[in-house]
Parts: C-alpha cells; sequence; structure tokens
C-alpha cells in the first residue's frame, strides 16, 4: 500500500486522497482557495512551496522568476511527497465598489471601480472581481493607470453572462477585488525595446493599459497595437485609439477583421493607422519594424489564438522570457 501524501497549509496537516490535487484537496478540507478555470491556464490558484518538491508539470507555463520562487499551479499539482504551502502574497482582497459602467459597441462594457486603498498594482494585471451579494466571481484585466483612483475593465456581454449581466446595471454597488495577478505589465527598464501589442476582443483592456503606462513612460521604441474582431463594430475604443496614435509617433495602430465590412468601414490613415481583413496572426506577421529578435510582446485574448501567436513568435525570433499572454479561459467545472 503506497505512503500517503499530506499537504501542510496555514497550521492544518491535510491527507491527499490518490489521484487527488492539492487545489481538490484545499477545496475538501474547506480552504477558501481562490482558483477559475482550473486546468492550469489562468494562474488564478497560485501557491508558494516552502517545504518539498513539486512536481514539475505544476510549473508548466510558469516564468522563470515564478519557478525560482517556489511557486506552483495548485489545480494541476500531484505531489508524490509531503509539501509546505503558503498562499501566493500578491492574492490580497480588497473591498470596493462599482463606480459607473459605460455600455461600448460590440456588447462590451466599460466598468470603472474604485480603487481600494491597499491595492498595489501594475496596468495590463488582472484581479478577480467578486459580487458581494453572494461570490460569483472572474477574472478581469486593469486597462487603467496606478494611481488614477478607479480600476477600468472591458467586459464582454455575454449572454446569460451571471457576472456581465448583472455588471450592465451595477453602479454603486460593492464588490470585491482579489488580485492583483499576472505578468502582462509594462517595463521601464527598456525604454527603446520595439513592443508589439496584440489582442482579440476585449483582451484589448490588458493591452490598452500597457499602452498607456509606455506613452506615460515617455517610451522610445516603436509600439505596434493590433487590434483583432470578426466584425467592424468589435473595434470597440477605436476612436480614442486613434487619437493616441496620432499625437504619439511611436504608437502604430492596427486593426483586422475576419468578415469583410462595408466598404467605408476599412480605413487607411497612413502606415501607423490601419483596419484591414485578415487574421489577427496575419497582421500581426506581416513584417516590417525592427527584427522580431529585438521585441517584447503582450498577447491578450482567446486562450487558443495567445498560444499559436506565441508560438509563431517565438519562431519568428522572440525570446519566450520576452513574451507575455493573457489568455482568456472560460470557468471551469467541478469535479
Amino acid at each position: 500500500m503506497s505512503q500517503r501524501v499530506h499537504v501542510c497549509f496555514e497550521g492544518a496537516r491535510l491527507e491527499l486522497s490518490p489521484d487527488e490535487t492539492v487545489l481538490e484537496a484545499l477545496e475538501r478540507h474547506g480552504a477558501n482557495v481562490p482558483s477559475f478555470c482550473r486546468r492550469g491556464v489562468c494562474q488564478v490558484c497560485l501557491v508558494k512551496a516552502e517545504r518539498g518538491r513539486v512536481p514539475p508539470e505544476a510549473q508548466q507555463g510558469l516564468k522563470d522568476g515564478q519557478r525560482r520562487q517556489s511557486l506552483f499551479l495548485a489545480c494541476s499539482c500531484k505531489p508524490t511527497e509531503d509539501l509546505e504551502i503558503v498562499r501566493h502574497g500578491s492574492a490580497g482582497r480588497f473591498e470596493a465598489r462599482v463606480e459607473r459602467v459605460e455600455e461600448l459597441p460590440g456588447q462590451v462594457l466599460r466598468v470603472f471601480v474604485t480603487a481600494p486603498p491597499g491595492l498595489v498594482h501594475e496596468a495590463g494585471q488582472y484581479v478577480q472581481l467578486e459580487r458581494a451579494s453572494d461570490g460569483v466571481k472572474r477574472p478581469y484585466s486593469i486597462a487603467s493607470l496606478p494611481g488614477s483612483g478607479t480600476l477600468e475593465f472591458h467586459v464582454a456581454l455575454l449572454p446569460g453572462g451571471l457576472m456581465s449581466g448583472w455588471l450592465r446595471s451595477a453602479a454603486r454597488a460593492p464588490v470585491f477585488i482579489r488580485g492583483p495577478f499576472g505578468e502582462c505589465f509594462y517595463l521601464p527598464d527598456e525604454p527603446e525595446r520595439p513592443l508589439c501589442l496584440a489582442g482579440t476582443g476585449t483582451g484589448l483592456a490588458p493591452l490598452l493599459g500597457v499602452l498607456r503606462v509606455a506613452v506615460a513612460a515617455g517610451h522610445q521604441g516603436p509600439i505596434r497595437l493590433f487590434h483583432g474582431s470578426v466584425q467592424r463594430v468589435g473595434l470597440y475604443l477605436w476612436d480614442e485609439l486613434r487619437a493616441l496614435s496620432s499625437s504619439t509617433p511611436q504608437v502604430s495602430l492596427f486593426g483586422s477583421l475576419l468578415e469583410p465590412p462595408e466598404p467605408s468601414a476599412l480605413e487607411v490613415a497612413g502606415e501607423r493607422c490601419r483596419i484591414d481583413v485578415g487574421t489577427l496572426e496575419e497582421a500581426v506577421l506581416a513584417g516590417g519594424g525592427p527584427p522580431w529578435s529585438e521585441h517584447r510582446a503582450y498577447l491578450c485574448g482567446h486562450h487558443d489564438l495567445v498560444r499559436k501567436l506565441q508560438k509563431k513568435l517565438y519562431l519568428a525570433g522572440v525570446p519566450l522570457a520576452r513574451i507575455h499572454s493573457d489568455p482568456f479561459v472560460a470557468p471551469g467545472g467541478r469535479p
């Protein structure tokens, strides 16, 4: 009979059942640990090992720096020896309030939430927004600048969406914020490096956050923002982005549409601002600009697209350490 494995967490020694993940064991014993996709993608369930060996599969997809900190994904970890673990320190929980909600084209909400005292974040990171009444929560990326007093989120209005449908009329409602999470944020110590920001749908939110910080920091290298959508209406905030591109010479703006629009919906306003028909991958890899080996890339949106583009940019020459991603995944069901 094989020896049972235990996890020590917040003063308790918990026994794992056969073939049970650390996340499942913690939940079975009543521990409140944040999670979302439960498939090793979203990284919401990151915890830290203080003692014990972490299986390599529990650290797949993490950056080298996260591995060096002994961080791992609780939902992917089936340990073969005892572990002593603690919560990942960045996952604080804060009280906040929805300030206002704006409806944008393309079934998108622009949601502004009070920035709670004590929340230290970077634009482009994401948090879990939790409905105070019943605990329903979803991850949303931060599009606003740190220190602005409010957190700006872009929320896709989904049919029957528990959170998006509620947020539509949630002005002044209390919420909780847990986070921040993620490493999709601007690094100020390389102002001349070319930046590629690419995303679909509301994946624009973290890219806009990165772009705003880069511009505010006086980034000198070229910045190319690619936003993909099925239809023209999905390129929301286009006028705002176009104005930013027009006033900031190093910023170029590219839209890509899967469905051919009315001819009048296509746009070519010089080499630094255009809308074309094609996939986001085609637009990003079309060529031009500095060599890919010099770039830092930020990829956000649908999980499959992000992973595919991540691979193609790596093969084109962008080092993996300089590819930051924030893929969208649907909530995972509980077993």
